[in-house]
C-alpha cells in the first residue's frame, strides 16, 4: 500500500494529495484539500527538495573510463557512455562493428 502524504491538521487521518487536477505541485502557493474523513477543508504549502546518489568515478581521477554503447534507434544515433562519468562519444570504427555484430545477434538490421 502506498505510503499516505500527510496527516490531516484537524483530525489527524492520513490523506494523499489530491493532484488530478494538476494542482499542489507550485510552491509559491497555499493550496487547498478536502478531508476525506473528517470532511473539513485545510490548507497546505508545498516544498520540493533534492537528495543525492554518490558512487565513485575514477575516470575523473586518472581512471579509465568504462564505456557502453546506448543501442539508440536508429542504430546510428547509438553513443558510447561511460557508465562512472556519464560522458559521452561517437564510437569508434571497432566499436562499430562490434556494435553492429551485437545488433544483428539481436535481430536487428544492421
Amino acid at each position: 500500500m502506498k505510503p499516505k502524504d500527510i496527516e490531516c491538521p484537524y483530525c489527524g487521518a492520513e490523506q494523499n494529495i489530491d493532484h488530478d487536477d494538476g494542482t499542489g505541485y507550485a510552491e509559491d502557493e497555499i493550496h487547498q484539500q478536502h478531508c476525506t474523513k473528517c470532511e473539513k477543508y485545510f490548507a497546505f504549502t508545498t516544498m520540493v527538495s533534492y537528495s543525492y546518489d554518490v558512487a565513485k568515478a575514477d575516470c575523473l581521477n586518472d581512471g579509465e573510463h568504462k564505456w557502453e554503447a546506448t543501442y539508440t534507434y536508429p542504430l546510428h544515433a547509438t553513443k558510447m557512455v561511460c557508465i562512472q562519468c556519464g560522458e559521452r562519444r561517437t564510437p569508434s570504427e571497432g566499436e562499430w562493428i562490434e556494435i553492429k555484430k551485437k545488433d544483428k545477434e539481436k535481430g536487428g538490421d544492421a
